[in-house]
Formats: structure tokens, sequence, C-alpha cells
């Protein structure tokens, strides 16, 4: 079969079990979504397939986590296809769709070091890196009594929660209501930090045995550099140390030297390998 032969298309709901088959079964394949959120990208994402009848070639699943961006989120290819020709040709078809819907931007946080070179070549580009920090439990500092109060989330403040998410972060890393609802639902746990009234930042943390996460940290632009990002970061710490972590983890941009200076200061160290984040206008 020649690629000339390829049909290259928007995928249906009733690809779903052929894209779910190809992953499980490909040696090339980058996936950062779970089996059960597949049919949602399919309807409310941006999938292209390449397939030529009931052979599925490759696949390409993106998802608009920002007005006018996409992002890579899966990318699967069958053995024995040239991995640059493959997501050469799904992409394009991918671009030409991402244009008329008014998306200009597209990023990937890339975990799988095969797919850098074929993403280069059709123009992507390293703009950043995600660094991973850990800590053992042991002399975590007091959380300071200020400066502002911290509490647990209530259910209606999700919207709010969303706001300030997407004032201190960039809109391709913005935490959208889905997103928050998700992190609640699987239980994670979010504090807000309020200050005469006002939500002036927030932290998520989650635990999976021995091992804490800090999702998230945001503190409002306006009230940086006050001390409430560390006092969020300590509330978060001794949870996670409660509840019977004795590792902590977090990660954050490379760019972001306020964050990496306080997460040194509290004795985080850098961990594991450096990820790239990869981006690509379609305006070019």
């Amino acid at each position: 079969m020649t690629q000339a032969q390829l049909a290259v298309r928007e995928a249906r709901e009733s690809d779903v079990g052929d894209i779910l088959q190809l992953f499980r079964h490909v040696r090339r394949r980058f996936v950062t979504f779970g089996e059960e959120d597949l049919p949602h990208l399919v309807r409310h994402g941006h999938t292209v397939i390449a397939r030529t009848g009931p052979l599925l070639w490759g696949v390409l699943v993106l998802s608009s986590p920002a007005p006018g961006w996409a992002r890579v989120r899966g990318v699967g290819l069958i053995d024995g296809w040239q991995a640059m020709t493959g997501v050469r040709l799904l992409f394009n078809a991918a671009a030409r769709s991402l244009t008329t819907q008014n998306i200009h931007k597209v990023d990937c946080v890339l975990t799988e070091a095969w797919l850098h070179a074929p993403l280069e070549s059709v123009g992507f580009r390293v703009v950043d890196r995600v660094v991973t920090f850990l800590r053992h439990v042991h002399h975590i500092p007091p959380v300071p009594d200020g400066p502002a109060h911290l509490r647990l989330i209530q259910p209606n403040e999700i919207v709010a929660v969303e706001r300030l998410d997407a004032i201190t972060f960039p809109p391709q890393w913005h935490f959208t209501r889905r997103d928050l609802v998700h992190l609640l639902t699987t239980g994670s746990r979010i504090t807000i930090a309020q200050m005469d009234g006002e939500m002036v930042g927030y932290g998520c943390v989650d635990i999976q045995g021995e091992f804490g996460h800090i999702v998230r940290l945001a503190v409002h632009p306006r009230w940086q550099d006050r001390g409430v990002g560390k006092q969020l970061l300590l509330e978060a710490m001794h949870y996670l140390q409660q509840m019977g972590a004795t590792r902590l983890s977090l990660n954050t941009q490379q760019s972001n030297a306020r964050a990496i200076k306080l997460y040194e200061r509290l004795q985080f160290r850098r961990f594991g390998r450096v990820i790239p984040v990869l981006e690509r206008s379609l305006d070019e």
C-alpha cells in the first residue's frame, strides 16, 4: 500500500475502538490521556487518522486548552511506517482544519524522544522545558500564619478558581473548569488563599501511596512576592506528610525563575530528565 492510497481524515466516534487498539499495540506511541478520555477528545478535540480500508496507519490527537491554541495529546504510528512521513501527513491535515477554526498555535509537552525529530520536521521548535523537583518530607518548616487566610475550596468557587488560574498562567497552561472538576472528583485537594475577602491564590495536591504531588500553585500577579506562594506550598507539604507521603514532587517551566527559587529555598531538588516544550505557529 502506498502513501497516495491513504485516506487522511478527521476521526469519528466509530473510530475510537480502532484508535485504542493502535495505541495498545504499536511501538511508536505518545499518549498523555487515559483511554476513558479518548471519546471526549474525538468529539471535542481535533483528531486525525490515516487509514486504508480497515487498516489504521496512524493517529494524531489534539485538544484545545485555550482559545487559539491546540496541544498534541497523542501520536501513534503503525510499525513500519516512517515516522517523518507519518507525522508530516497527519499534522498537515490537522493544520488545515485548525486554521479554519481560528487556532494558530500548537504546542507539545514531549515525553517521547522518538517524536522530537518528526515534530521539528514540520516546524515545531523548543520554547521551554518542564523541570521536576523532588523532596523528602523530613524537616518541613512550619506554615506561616500569614499573610493569607487558607481554607478548603467551596463547591461554588470553581469558576472563581478558573478565573484566577487564567490570570496567573499563559493561555496554553490554563486549568479549565473541566480540569478543576476532574481534579476534585478524582481525589485531589484544593486550598484557597484569601486576603481581605479576595481570593488571591490556590494550591492543589494529590497523593498516590507514598508519593505526594503538588499539582498546582497559583498566586494572582498582584499578590506575588508577598509570601502567599510560600504559605500555600508549606501548607500543601504538611498536608501530604500527614496523609502518609514520604516524598513530594512538583514541576514547573524552566523559565519560571521565581517559582524555582522558592522550591529550591525549601529544599526541593531537580529530579529526572528535563522535558522539552515544543511550539509551532500555523501562521508561518
